[in-house]
């Protein structure tokens, strides 16, 4: 895989301002139009107009569309037929949100009662799409609202139009069956359900032949194991071919073509192909038993290409594996390094690529090799063994099939992505742009040039990257003569905001502030504002700023004192010197010398260098006086109890033994406080005496 070099520009013209992270290739760069800080939901428009007067980098961020976020986290995302409308689902709560990209903003916001699962738009605009929930449900929504609503005999997987038979069909999952069902004889079998969009009613479901799966649990002395069922499905723009990619790591195909009949035995219910993707894919890609789950050659996604030729299954082991329709062969097998599940692969008409992605990133690779490649990939296919040579050592377009283009890699998880296009090219075969659902608020969008142009609705990001391209070398702090203008880092997650907890509002004593809009509570804490968190820190704890200064001399003149010539050591003398910790240090060096296991840990910890600031730093210093010390440990708070009470009987004893002494000897013992304040007073009495001496009185 290719490296990464990121920079974060801020670019200032006439016409366009601009601030967004970009991702340096050999085939060229990647623009990040979702990199900057994030503005807090509560915020007003007054105070945002507010911020975009005082802060450049706000005032200079590019906003794709308006609003092109979820309060948590977007799972799907979808572009209309005709170009003009984006539909995203996302949580929580549950809900979809409908832009209208000429107007790049937002049009309407319906709340849901499950999760979205999948995304379908049945027209050419937002007037019919279907959504499949979480809890077994499709419901159909209208301009003015939810429609309809059906609910799956088991839960559905995902969704396709066949436009064909106006079939809406439903992949449903696995389901359990006993042992005695299994006893009689009864065949298990996967459906795909067709509900019929003409006729409004289910029409009879697509069986297959599944697999069977032994369950690890069995409840009482009825064994149950799980039937596998589908995961993935696409249906063929070109023929009137459906493709169900199942968990058993196997493509199913039906042709909607065929006549249809009166039987349940009829033809056009089973699959007529199915294509072993799990074998071909078998001893490829980084999957790990150990941290994953499930069959890694289950099929999770799975696409047609404009001209119904090729075919793209990928599978939860991280591979893809490409597919001429006429050979059961796959032309190439491309690994996804992480291992983790394919969730989307989409073809990319326009510059013969193939976009494959897993939660990590979105890889982008050749689908069709150059001239010079074409005769040796052709020998490749002939000759397959699993083996390539090192065609995806190449990066660039024009490169080997399976070459590497370009790998974008987000802030968080992916979860779906999308090229999206205009009214001109709707489908975003032609288009550079990218929108991806993650495991974040904002959809994360990325603007690759190497694709294709930006979409007409946000064709201001060409004039924007060009120009960024021309002052690239101005920009550029090896060139700048070192200079760090135009470097952006951002680490918090509102950038003009300060997250506190509840214990460090008590520190700062401003409790009289939770309620008020100074303080806006959020999860286990609250958002308060940096400016008002600085005065009130700097009212709190002024002296503060010399503490630290104080501290940092100190560790300096330390680390001078280090760097001296010191006496050699015996190898024996290895015990720590904590300034902190003491009677921790001094507990694991006893216990190091033991050779049970708690001997052998406490050894490690001794001398592994990363736990050295236990004993040094005081930010790790243990208060065995707090409560919450006394609560995690018991045992050493009653040990610590014990070791004093044998502290003050072995006092009482010394005590005794001088109260003996003093009987035995006949001498009596003076109190010192009294006697030294009878002295003061003997001399303010007669200030020309000597004072008074102190003495012990004879008791014999």
């Amino acid at each position: 895989s290719s490296k990464i070099n990121c920079k974060y520009f801020i670019f200032l013209s006439t016409k366009y301002s601009a601030i967004m992270e970009i991702q340096e290739r050999k085939s060229g760069k990647i623009y990040s139009l979702s990199s900057t800080t994030a503005i807090p939901e509560w915020l007003s428009e007054r105070s945002r107009r507010n911020l975009a007067k005082r802060d450049s980098q706000y005032r200079h961020r590019v906003t794709l569309l308006q609003d092109l976020e979820m309060p948590v986290a977007s799972t799907k995302v979808r572009q209309s037929p005709d170009g003009r409308f984006l539909i995203v689902g996302g949580t929580y709560s549950p809900r979809i949100r409908c832009y209208e990209l000429s107007e790049m903003s937002m049009k309407f916001e319906r709340y849901l009662d499950s999760e979205v699962v999948d995304l379908l738009i049945l027209g050419e605009d937002y007037g019919k799409f279907a959504i499949l929930g979480a809890d077994r449900t499709v419901s159909f929504h209208a301009p003015y609202g939810n429609h309809a609503t059906i609910r799956l005999p088991t839960f559905g997987r995902a969704m396709a139009y066949e436009k064909t038979t106006c079939d809406l069909l439903v992949v449903s999952s696995g389901k359990r069956i006993s042992s005695g069902s299994m006893a009689a004889g009864q065949q298990a079998t996967g459906e795909v359900y067709r509900f019929n969009l003409d006729e409004g009613r289910f029409s009879e479901p697509l069986a297959f032949a599944s697999a069977l799966r032994q369950k690890k649990v069995v409840d009482g002395d009825d064994a149950r194991v799980l039937q596998l069922g589908g995961s993935c499905i696409a249906v063929s723009p070109t023929h009137a071919l459906t493709a169900i990619g199942a968990e058993d790591g196997t493509v199913r195909f039906w042709d909607n073509r065929v006549p249809l009949g009166h039987g349940p035995s009829d033809n056009h219910l089973s699959p007529f192909l199915n294509l072993d993707v799990a074998s071909a894919t078998s001893g490829y890609g980084f999957f790990d038993d150990a941290t994953n789950s499930g069959f890694p050659g289950e099929v999770t996604s799975i696409c047609f290409d404009s001209s119904g030729l090729h075919m793209c299954a990928g599978t939860r082991g991280g591979n893809v594996a490409l597919y001429d329709m006429r050979s059961s062969k796959p032309l190439f097998i491309k690994e996804h390094q992480y291992g983790l599940p394919i969730h989307t692969v989409q073809f990319h008409a326009g510059s013969g690529t193939i976009l494959s992605s897993d939660p990590k990133l979105v890889k982008i690779w050749n689908a069709k090799g150059s001239v010079t490649s074409s005769s040796s990939a052709g020998q490749r296919r002939d000759d397959w063994n699993g083996g390539f040579g090192d065609s995806t050592d190449s990066e660039g377009l024009g490169g080997a099939i399976g070459s590497i283009v370009a790998n974008v890699e987000g802030t968080a998880d992916f979860t779906h992505f999308i090229t999206s296009g205009d009214s001109r090219d709707p489908s975003g075969q032609n288009s550079g742009l990218l929108l991806c659902t993650g495991e974040q608020s904002k959809v994360q969008s990325f603007y690759c040039p190497i694709l294709g142009a930006a979409p007409q609705w946000c064709s201001f990001l060409d004039n924007i990257t060009e120009e960024l391209e021309e002052k690239d070398g101005m920009l550029d702090p090896s060139t700048a003569g070192g200079a760090n203008e135009g470097l952006v880092q951002t680490e918090t997650i509102y950038e003009d905001y300060k997250f506190l907890t509840r214990a460090e509002i008590d520190q700062l004593g401003i409790q009289n502030l939770v309620g008020t809009p100074l303080l806006r509570g959020y999860m286990h804490g609250f958002f308060i504002h940096v400016g008002l968190y600085n005065r009130i820190r700097a009212v709190a704890k002024p002296f503060e700023y010399n503490e630290y200064r104080t501290q940092k001399i100190k560790e300096r003149m330390e680390e001078k004192r280090a760097s001296r010539i010191a006496p050699k050591t015996s190898g024996s003398n290895n015990k720590i010197k904590a300034k902190v910790n003491p009677e921790l240090a001094e507990r694991l060096q006893n216990k190091a010398s033991d050779r049970s296991k708690a001997g052998k840990l406490a050894k490690n910890l001794v001398e592994d260098d990363r736990f050295g600031g236990l004993f040094s730093n005081p930010d790790f210093e243990i208060d065995e006086e707090a409560e919450d010390f006394k609560l995690r440990n018991p045992s050493g708070v009653s040990a610590k109890k014990v070791r004093n009470d044998r502290d003050m009987d072995s006092d009482e004893d010394e005590g005794g033994y001088d109260d003996d002494y003093g009987e035995n000897s006949g001498f009596q013992k003076v109190d010192e406080d009294v006697e030294e304040e009878e002295r003061w007073n003997d001399e303010s009495a007669d200030d020309d005496s000597d004072g008074g001496d102190v003495s012990y009185e004879s008791g014999s």
